[in-house]
């Protein structure tokens, strides 16, 4: 549940709504992906798993409420009976029957461990939540890489293919200088080595392809084929740059309190708080009320193995007085846990700042990056624009024009990947930095 900070958190988030609005997640340019991911919230193995998980915090969280509830004991006997007596003014007895006893319990002061106990089955609960958020955002990430790796796949086999073309050709044409004796046998087995290579490549990519589509296929339940129809959206990288700028200046950093993993690790913390409670109450005298009936069978003056009901209703007390130092112990070994989770909240919070930082630089350089790989494709793009009215008025072959189409679709496919690059850097990001929404129900 949300913390003082948590709720500082998200004001402060919520006041840099506008620094963020250059960096969003690229489902929300890319349909199909944005499917995907919707399939993956409820068929993904890993959430799966984790929603069967949460529900295992439930039922612990019903059998810790369970110990407000009275507790009805049935208990019987039967066989022989000794009871002697110390004062020679009494006979000893002997019967032989059967007896029964019934004792209703109900806790009535036990120094706060049963609410802790409760307490730790909701911190569970919510610790099962958390683990959720962060497996969903795992699997949408490596959906999303896989998605964006189908595009970009796309594009690298179109060049692969053309570039076994002009391989094939220039096979051909080794052949024929090889037969006419101007070209080495040597060169003539290098190329058609660099043919083999180049169908290797295909199938590698091919596979790639395959291998993506059937894990969706696989954990997914997705069967219709990928459209693939949407190309890969372009950031407005001036922007980006000028986010990345004012975060680094103004130094952001209220969302490390609302983090999925450090509130997980919050409520462990609270946890050994509330062990603690339950540990300390281990040496106090526990108060319950209580109320029994029991038949058994005794020797009175008149007759032997008579039926009597016994009845008791009060408050019974228990008081472990000493158990060995065990409680001691337990409460040292709680009060060390608390305090090695402590230290490592506080090294795990100084790492999620130095990732965000780090992630920030590195959307600054491959944001600079793709400016430079975008201008470079546009000058490649009038290049390539000029080449084929050329080769449309003869000035170029057809096979010279295949050769610099394949220099001007390697350009492209260069600012292609990075601007895949930044898309994944941002989501990343955003994955790291955006607080948790959770609504959590009454249990």
């Amino acid at each position: 549940m949300p913390t003082y900070q948590h709720l500082i958190g998200l004001a402060l988030l919520g006041a840099g709504a506008l620094i963020a609005s250059p960096v969003n997640y690229v489902e929300g340019d890319l349909q199909e992906l944005a499917r995907l991911l919707e399939e993956a919230n409820g068929k993904a193995p890993a959430l799966v798993a984790q929603s069967i998980a949460k529900e295992e915090s439930v039922a612990r969280l019903d059998a810790a409420k369970a110990n407000y509830w009275p507790r009805l004991d049935l208990g019987g006997n039967f066989g022989f009976t000794q009871t002697s007596y110390t004062s020679s003014n009494y006979q000893d007895e002997q019967n032989v029957g059967a007896g029964f006893n019934a004792t209703i319990t109900r806790p009535l002061y036990h120094w706060g461990a049963i609410e802790a106990l409760i307490q730790q089955a909701r911190l569970d609960f919510d610790n099962e939540e958390l683990q959720r958020v962060f497996i969903l955002r795992q699997v949408k990430r490596s959906l999303r890489a896989d998605y964006l790796s189908l595009l970009v796949n796309q594009a690298s086999l179109d060049n692969l293919r053309l570039r076994r073309q002009i391989t094939e050709d220039g096979l051909a044409s080794t052949r024929s200088d090889k037969e006419q004796g101007s070209v080495s046998a040597n060169a003539a087995e290098q190329a058609k080595l660099d043919l083999g290579q180049r169908l290797i490549d295909i199938e590698q990519v091919e596979e790639e392809q395959k291998r993506i589509v059937e894990d969706y296929k696989r954990n997914l339940g997705w069967e219709a084929p990928l459209r693939l129809d949407q190309p890969v959206p372009k950031p407005n990288v001036d922007a980006v740059i000028s986010w990345g700028d004012q975060i680094r200046a103004e130094g952001q950093d209220a969302w490390v309190f609302d983090h999925a993993e450090v509130r997980r690790r919050q409520n462990l913390i609270a946890r050994e708080k509330q062990e603690l409670i339950r540990v300390k109450s281990n040496q106090r005298p526990l108060f319950n009320l209580t109320a029994s009936a029991g038949q058994t069978q005794q020797n009175t003056a008149a007759a032997n193995n008579v039926d009597a009901l016994t009845y008791f209703v009060g408050i019974g007390v228990s008081w472990n007085v000493f158990d060995g130092f065990a409680t001691a112990a337990k409460k040292r070994e709680t009060l060390l846990r608390e305090r090695r989770l402590e230290r490592q909240l506080g090294a795990y919070r100084a790492e999620l700042l130095s990732q965000s930082t780090h992630l920030v630089r590195q959307i600054g350089f491959i944001a600079r990056q793709l400016q430079i790989d975008q201008r470079r494709g546009d000058l490649a793009t009038q290049a390539f624009n000029v080449q084929k009215r050329d080769a449309e008025e003869g000035r170029i072959s057809p096979q010279t024009l295949r050769s610099l189409q394949l220099g001007y679709n390697e350009t492209q496919l260069t600012a292609l990947r990075t601007r895949v690059r930044l898309i994944m850097g941002i989501n990343d990001y955003l994955d790291l930095t955006l607080p948790v929404a959770i609504d959590y129900p009454k249990l």
